[in-house]
């Protein structure tokens, strides 16, 4: 890190903390690289992040729960996690501060959730605390980006939006947010392959595919578009057999795009032989979670949840709220 200790803003005394919250992608995913439509929402799950002064000369990451500690700039110069906070300090101009960076996390490491932009933003609004920086929430937005592009690549911004933003979203790179209020809660459970979903990975597996068929590929992508369209006045009207319907087909579209695994179709056929009213992957597949849609009734969730786990998957419930969804994690 280039700049010399004390050139940035001035920082507080005591630890400040940051906050956003992890996602759930409900249709669109992969198609929204390639400027698509998506609809995602926010989960509960929430992301913490600490920054202090180090009592050591340079900056310190720890993440307990993914098992990540390291010194940046003397980590591993493969951790993109490293590169992608040395990218936000160098541009907030806080290259060269001697800080200790601390993340909690109640969502899993690369399960198709969005933990790497949530820990972004947690970063940055713990940062914009800490230096007294009254950072915006499109500044934030555009700096958890640039952070994603580190991690993954490519990135179509979704991920770094929701967290941002924390609400229920039809979503288009460089379009206008369309924030969508749902009518009552959705029941969901999220079911874990155990197998890390690297984001990166997938999505330039994908790209692959699309040079070397566009045609092909386009059209899948315009058909997963169009029903993703269809899905957020589903959402929005509180239509949850069409929107399961629709996810469904969905996760078929996704089997196309080759990004699927057999943990993942396992966990899906459980699901709706358990009566989910659509089940598929979220995020960028290749193991990842299976997110299920459960209708009105709560034994569908215990029952789905119990033959997850029964197949030795951990799967846990979850509730979109209606009028009250998750609300933009304070700064």
């Amino acid at each position: 890190l280039p700049a010399a200790a004390g050139t940035g803003p001035a920082p507080r005394t005591a630890p400040c903390q940051g906050r956003s919250f992890g996602k759930v992608i409900l249709l669109g995913e992969h198609a929204a690289v390639f400027g698509r439509h998506a609809l995602a929402a926010p989960l509960s799950l929430q992301v913490v992040a600490q920054v202090a002064q180090n009592p050591a000369a340079g900056v310190d990451l720890a993440i307990p729960a993914w098992g990540v500690e390291g010194h940046l700039g003397f980590a591993d110069q493969q951790n993109t996690l490293h590169h992608a906070l040395g990218r936000v300090l160098a541009e907030l101009g806080l290259a060269g501060e001697d800080l200790r960076i601390e993340v909690f996390s109640d969502l899993p490491r690369a399960m198709g959730l969005g933990s790497s932009a949530a820990v972004a933003v947690a970063v940055i609004r713990a940062l914009s605390n800490y230096f007294s920086l009254a950072l915006s929430d499109e500044r934030v937005n555009a700096l958890a980006y640039g952070a994603e592009v580190e991690v993954h690549g490519a990135a179509s911004g979704m991920g770094n939006t929701l967290a941002t933003y924390g609400t229920p979203m039809l979503f288009r790179a460089a379009a206008p947010r369309q924030a969508i209020v749902l009518p009552k809660p959705l029941q969901l459970v999220l079911g874990y392959s155990g197998v890390e979903s690297l984001t990166a990975k997938m999505v330039a597996q994908v790209a692959t595919l699309h040079r070397q068929h566009p045609a092909l590929y386009d059209k899948i992508f315009d058909d997963i578009d169009s029903l993703t369209q269809q899905g957020a006045t589903a959402l929005a009207r509180g239509d949850d057999a069409l929107l399961g319907e629709l996810m469904n087909i969905n996760h078929g579209l996704l089997g196309a795009l080759q990004v699927s695994s057999w943990e993942v179709e396992e966990l899906v056929g459980l699901a709706r032989r358990h009566g989910a009213l659509g089940a598929k992957l979220t995020g960028g597949g290749g193991g990842g979670t299976v997110l299920a849609l459960c209708g009105e009734d709560p034994q569908i969730a215990l029952d789905i949840v119990a033959a997850m786990q029964q197949a030795g998957y951990r799967a846990v419930r979850t509730t979109l709220e209606g009028e009250s969804a998750p609300r933009k994690a304070s700064p």
